[in-house]
């Protein structure tokens, strides 16, 4: 059976509770407390990451990572576009 992968271009189309899920058991691989506390929320950054463009590149810049050329395709397929 074939699956069908989610590509860069298509993060925003992940359902925002299949993102919660996986944050969950990552917590739980990791062992930690909670995915959220005072002051920090992985499920928060997670799902920004995915389906926000702008928190996207912020996030990027604040981790030295280059610009991705799957966000200049998104922006020219007007992806993000409200």
């Amino acid at each position: 059976m074939e699956k069908n992968l989610i590509h860069s271009n298509e993060l925003h189309f992940i359902d925002k509770k299949r993102i919660h899920q996986a944050v969950e058991q990552l917590v739980e691989s990791l062992e930690l407390a909670a995915g959220s506390t005072t002051g920090f929320n992985l499920y928060a950054v997670v799902e920004s990451y995915f389906t926000d463009l702008n928190k996207r590149r912020e996030i990027n810049r604040l981790l030295n990572l280059e610009q991705n050329i799957c966000e200049e395709v998104e922006e020219e397929l007007g992806v993000y576009e409200m």
